[in-house]
């Protein structure tokens, strides 16, 4: 009886081992990928195609979380604070590996080490766009019309790194004064450009290159270092004059620093498996974005360090700061 006893509990306990075990492996709750820009624009979109395609892959729903706001720096800092257990994540630009703390100091806490670096996924390059009426159909034509009007010119863009990055560099170069009109989003500023509220923006080629074709705006340049179909037959601002000029990001998953190392390998596997799938890949082409997949997370990890790194440097050289 009394053997039979233990063996009953035996089988009790190893059933309820195993049921925890089911019960604790991960994904077993939806998951929440925060997102620091509104809906509508190319990171939101970016976002919610990776994030459907993960659903189906973890059989767990990956909600979009938009926390727009503070030049992008809120999403970072929520998801830094988090509990690293892999149910809070991140859209991380770039810019959150390093870059955003010295730009916006004492504001923001958060840094490279704030992070567990899981993958790249894709990057993309900023068209400069003009409101149809406002008379210029190039860089030339925009310079001359800033020299009638003291080289002062209004843009219209989110806020952030490379905004002031791009605008920083376009003023040294160009001999043309941009002043940033801040939104709460590249959607937001390229429909106030269409509206008349603004002559110019910087956006990405999904939020610009629609509105080109039907004519609402007109494509002058645009910052990456060489022509790309996403922007067909726009030329660089390289070629129009402004030498040397090259700029473009990337987003990447990131999550809380200090995840298990089994939860973030699952997220960077159902990651590779979404950027293989040709109508991922066709879907964020649409939307203006090259796939950029990292080979691990380890590399992903030194690219995102190294990368941070020479943007922070180049923030601290040329004084850019938030506003």
């Amino acid at each position: 009886m009394q053997s039979l006893w233990k063996t009953g509990v035996g089988v009790v306990l190893t059933a309820a081992c195993a049921l925890a075990a089911a019960q604790d492996a991960y994904p077993s709750r939806p998951i929440k990928l925060v997102v620091g820009f509104p809906p509508g624009g190319g990171g939101d979109g970016v976002a919610r195609i990776m994030g459907e395609h993960m659903s189906r892959t973890l059989k767990q729903q990956v909600v979009i979380d938009n926390k727009p706001g503070a030049g992008t720096t809120l999403a970072p800092a929520f998801v830094a604070a988090a509990a690293p257990d892999g149910y809070t994540l991140l859209l991380a630009p770039d810019s959150v590996f390093g870059p955003d703390k010295a730009m916006w100091q004492p504001n923001v806490k958060y840094d490279e080490t704030s992070f567990t670096t899981i993958s790249k996924w894709a990057s993309t390059f900023f068209v400069m766009a003009a409101n149809k009426d406002y008379g210029v159909k190039n860089l030339a034509e925009l310079r001359a019309k800033a020299r009638a009007s003291n080289n002062e010119v209004f843009v219209g863009s989110t806020q952030g790194l490379y905004p002031a990055l791009i605008m920083e560099n376009f003023n040294r170069l160009s001999g043309i004064k941009l002043n940033q009109v801040p939104y709460k989003g590249g959607a937001p500023a390229v429909v106030a450009v269409v509206g008349g509220e603004v002559p110019l923006t910087f956006a990405v080629p999904s939020s610009v290159m629609p509105m080109v074709k039907e004519g609402k705006l007109v494509a002058l340049a645009i910052t990456g270092g060489q022509r790309s179909a996403l922007a067909e037959g726009v030329p660089t601002l390289n070629e129009e004059g402004l030498k040397g000029f090259d700029v473009g990001y990337w987003f990447g998953l990131a999550g809380p620093a200090g995840m298990p190392a089994d939860v973030a390998q699952k997220l960077f596997d159902a990651s590779a498996k979404a950027l293989a799938d040709p109508e991922v890949q066709a879907r964020l082409r649409t939307l203006g974005y090259d796939i950029s997949p990292s080979k691990s997370m380890a590399e992903f990890r030194n690219e995102a360090v190294q990368h941070g790194a020479a943007l922070r440097k180049v923030v601290e050289t040329l004084g850019i700061k938030g506003s």
